[in-house]
Formats: structure tokens, sequence, C-alpha cells
């Protein structure tokens, strides 16, 4: 995303958030944007915007496309309006950068700017403070975490899981919803202010190795880091017992194979020989883990515990072409990094204060770097699936008072019609009706990047990347995130409903990605995406699963034909079409 003067680290936090309150106003009917359509500079009719506030015309408006590739339903476009309060409280708490972050959703798209809020001639020396006051974050992040986020974030998902949305009486049902929301509210409150550290070192650690070693890979600095034991190791880890259950319960392990993948569900499974004990490996790893699945910040994704049998198709893959063990690969990776720290240290051998700078940095990122992932686990997927469960039980009680039709209707009202919805009952199952075929509509557009005030120069960070633009005809250029050079059949995924296409070797070519996505990188053979720098999601957990991964490439799912063969180079960026 384009942000003038705002520090990569902070760019770096993921999705942007609101300033202010209200729901967007509803699409009205247009004509498809205009193809190759970049930049529309006040909205036209094929893309109608209700400006919200007088700055808004004079702003440069990018869409985010690597959280939200997708139009959202009402109720995800109210999600994201309350995810983001936490990037400018980071301002706020940690030195007033001299910018405040806006969020709109336009016709079911976000869509980002920023606002300078100090004079130009102050910015430089502002920005300098706040440089420094990421820095201070570093050696703190570590006991802050343990010792302060994640207790208070397990305390806010068990509230939002203890709510009894059968039994309490409208008016105590209304103020749990309302409650459930403030908790993820203060989630992402907790995830702006966690990630300051861990993004800040790694860019400081890539800028010394960098320069250091000018002719490293651009994914390089990166693997310093890499084979450190964090949480979506322990992912694996649950998936490989998971498999171990299946495998010692062959009936089980015969229905998981021989259906449809993405077919059974844990009571399938339950009749069978052996059943009983599999299916209760199963919960307790859906109980640990369940709050993944979600390709995306969208509420219409299911997590594994709303939608077990996306898992289970996962499984299935794995049982038919079993991935390298976790630990081997950690240990592997872990080697690989310690050889690439070798390497600098003999580079910067006559430089004893390089050296040691050198030395603190990698510390710190073996210690706190895998926060740029688990903060993701914790707080994105957590507060993402946890909130859509309780909706979607709210939407059960909703239609038993007939409100709505069926409970995924209540992805399709904003939240203060849920609340009403509650209290005092009245039909809006024709509301729903028009909102889904609104929903359909704006999901079949290409909307632009760009709206409002024309974009300046990008200032990319390693979080967003830089965009490249390749003038051979069968060559696709990104940004190296995980090093090999791989070749297979490529396979476009643009969510969960794809994962039962994927085949052993396929390369996965997607918008984006995310920690749910750690059973299918065990088994693919290589990654690429739309979106991204070597500090983006999908680059992080690529090089965590030693998948060879091109990001960035801006339009590969519309390049790249699904199942031709490509090549793809992880060290140099480069896709070529075979």
């Amino acid at each position: 995303m384009t942000t003038p003067d705002a520090p990569g680290p902070l760019n770096a936090a993921g999705v942007a958030g609101p300033d202010d309150a209200g729901g967007p106003a509803s699409p009205g009917v247009a004509d498809p944007v205009p193809a190759g359509a970049d930049h529309l500079p006040a909205g036209t009719d094929a893309f109608p915007i209700a400006w919200e506030s007088p700055a808004d015309p004079d702003l440069s408006w990018e869409r985010d496309d690597m959280h939200m590739p997708f139009a959202l339903a009402p109720l995800a476009e109210d999600y994201v309006r309350t995810l983001g309060h936490g990037f400018n409280l980071c301002y706020e708490l940690y030195g007033g950068f001299p910018q405040r972050l806006h969020t709109r959703v336009w016709n079911g798209y976000t869509y980002i700017a920023f606002m300078a809020n100090l004079p130009e001639a102050e910015r430089a020396a502002n920005r300098e403070r706040w440089l420094a006051a990421m820095r201070e974050r570093i050696a703190a992040t570590e006991r802050f975490w343990a010792d302060e986020v994640l207790p208070e974030l397990r305390e806010l998902e068990a509230g939002i899981r203890s709510i009894d949305v059968e039994s309490l009486d409208p008016t105590a049902l209304a103020g749990a919803w309302d409650a459930a929301w403030a908790s993820v509210s203060r989630m992402w409150d907790l995830h702006f202010l966690i990630i300051i550290g861990p993004y800040m070192v790694l860019e400081d650690l890539a800028d010394l190795y960098e320069a250091a070693i000018p002719d490293a890979a651009s994914g390089d600095a990166m693997r310093l880091a890499q084979g450190a034991k964090h949480d979506l190791l322990e992912v694996e880890l649950g998936l490989e017992r998971l498999a171990a259950a299946f495998e010692a319960a062959p009936a089980v392990a015969a229905i998981l194979r021989e259906r449809p993948r993405g077919s059974v569900r844990p009571e399938d499974l339950a009749a069978a020989p052996g059943g009983a004990a599999v299916v209760a490996e199963l919960g307790a790893f859906l109980d640990r883990h369940g709050h993944l699945g979600q390709s995306f910040d969208d509420l219409m994704e299911a997590s594994w515990t709303d939608e077990p049998r996306q898992l289970l198709g996962e499984l299935a893959l794995r049982l038919s072409a079993p991935p390298e063990p976790a630990m081997v690969r950690q240990a592997r990776l872990a080697a690989e990094a310690d050889r690439l720290a070798a390497a600098a240290r003999e580079r910067l051998a006559g430089e004893p204060d390089r050296l040691a700078e050198f030395e603190r940095l990698l510390g710190h990122a073996r210690t706190i770097g895998h926060l740029t992932e688990g903060h993701n686990y914790w707080i994105d997927r957590m507060a993402q699936g946890r909130i859509r469960t309780l909706s979607l039980r709210v939407g059960g009680r909703l239609v038993a008072s007939g409100v709505i039709a069926e409970p995924h209707d209540v992805l399709f009202l904003h939240r203060d019609e849920v609340r009403t919805g509650i209290e005092a009952p009245t039909d809006m199952r024709a509301l729903v009706t028009l909102r889904r075929a609104e929903h359909e509509r704006w999901r079949a557009t290409t909307p632009p990047r760009f709206v409002g005030a024309t974009p300046g120069p990008p200032n990319t960070d390693r979080f967003d990347g830089e965009r490249f633009t390749s003038t051979e005809a069968d060559v696709i250029l990104g940004t190296g995130a995980s090093a090999g050079i791989v070749t297979g059949p490529a396979r476009v995924v643009l969510g969960p409903a794809d994962f039962g296409r994927i085949q052993p070797g396929d390369i996965i070519v997607c918008p984006s990605s995310n920690p749910s996505w750690v059973p299918v990188f065990t088994i693919a053979g290589g990654l690429v995406t739309n979106t991204g720098g070597v500090l983006s999601h999908a680059a992080v957990v690529a090089r965590e699963f030693a998948l060879p991964a091109v990001v960035g490439t801006t339009d590969a799912t519309t390049r790249i034909r699904d199942g031709r063969r490509v090549e793809i180079d992880g060290t140099s960026g480069r896709v070529r079409l075979l």
C-alpha cells in the first residue's frame, strides 16, 4: 500500500483501520468498471462513491487487495471498520507520527488513505522520533507479549466463546453482542501494538545485512531468523498427530481417502472402527487451532471450527502425499540460517561495532521475529474466527424469531441491524435478498486500484513490496521471497473453496496467503502471489515451510491460466510461463 511519510515497519502492521463510525452507503446499480481502469478521480457511474468526509476527495485512496481482495458483505464491512483502531493508537502512544490512517469501504471494497497532520517542515524530525520510539519497543516485545498481550488475548477470546446465545434474554444477548465486538476491537489494538518490535528489528537487520552483503538475494536477510519454534510449527505438529491418528484407524483413513475431498464430516467418521478416538483427536486440534481456515479478512470465509470438512479435505491430501516431517524441516532451516549468519560475520569481521550491532539485531530477530506471523495466528485469525462463529450462532437465533431465513444471512446485515433484530425482531429477509444480489454483482466487478486524488510515487517497503514490469511476454516479475527454483502446473487459488483442487507439487497462484494455508503449503511445489514483499504474510509463511515463492506480481491470478506449467525462481523473483 502506498503510504506517504510512513515508515516501512508500521506499514507491515497489516490491515488499515477506521477513524470514524458509521456504515457505508449501499452501492447503487452501475456498469462494470472499465477494463484496465487503475484510477478513478472521484468515482464514476461504474464505481459510485459516497464521500464520507469533505476531505475524502482530496486524498488518494488505495484498495487493500492483500487482506480483502474481494467484495465484502455488510457485516464483514463493519468488521474491517472495527479492526484497525490500533493503527492510529500506535501513533498516539509511541511518538505521534505526523499522519492518520483512514479507511472506507465502497461497493464492498476496502480503501485506505493517509492524511498528514503536521506541517511538512516538521515531518522529518517527527519521523526520526517515531523510528526511535519503535526501536525502543524491540527489547520490550518479548516480555510485553508473554506477560501482557497473550494473557489478555486468551481472556478476550474466552469471553466471546462463553456467550450463551441460545439462553440469554434479548436485552442480555444484545449487550453481549456489543461486548464481543468491543473485545474484537481490543484484540486489534493489541495487534498493532505488538507488531512494532518484530517488524522493526527485521527491517533493521535486513538493512545491515544487505549493506554488508550487497549481492544478497532479496529474501536472504529474512532467512537469518528462520527455523525458530513458533505457532505455525505447532499447527503442523498438530496436523502430524492427526494424520497419525487416522493412519492408526485404517477404516477411518479409508473414508477420508475414498470420498470426494472436502465432503467428509466428523460425524461420518465417528461410527467407523476406531472413529471415536480419531474424532476426539480432531476435536482437540480444533479446540486449539480451529480459528484458522480463512484466507482473507472476510467474515464470509469459514474457520476450521465452523467448517471442519475443509480441514479434513486438506488432511486427506496429507495422507496421500506425506510431507517432510516438521521437525526435520525446522532443523534444516535453522542450519541454513546459521550458515547465512556465519557468512555475515565473516564480512563484518573487520568492523567490530557493526558486528556487535548485527549480533544484537540477530538475537532479537530470532527471539521475537516469529511474531510477524504469530500475531496473525493469535489475533487476525482468532478475532475473525470467533466473531464469525458467534455471528452464525446469533444468526440461528434470528432465524428462530423470523428475522432472516438461514443463519448465514446474518452476514448480510450490519452490526447494528443484528442488534436491532435481537431486541426487536422484524422481518429482514427481503433486505438480505437485495444485499446478496448486490454482493454478487460487486464481486464480479474489477474495482479500480485507486480512487480520489491522483496517487503519488509509491513508497514501498518490505511488507508491501515493489511492483515490476516485465518486457518479456512469457515472464512475470515479482519479488523473490523464498529461495528455490521449481517447475509445475499452476493452480489458481482464490480461497479455501479452491484448496480441494491442489495436488502435490502444484504451484499455488493466489492473491495473498496467511497461516491458514499451512496444510497446503506442506504439499505444494511453490507459491506465486499478487501482493506483498519479503516481509508479507505469504513470504514469511513460505520461508518457514521451505516453499519457493515469488510475491508481489500484481496480477498473476489473471495472467496465469489454471493448469499451465510455470517455472518460478524464488531468488530472482521471475515467473516463466512454459
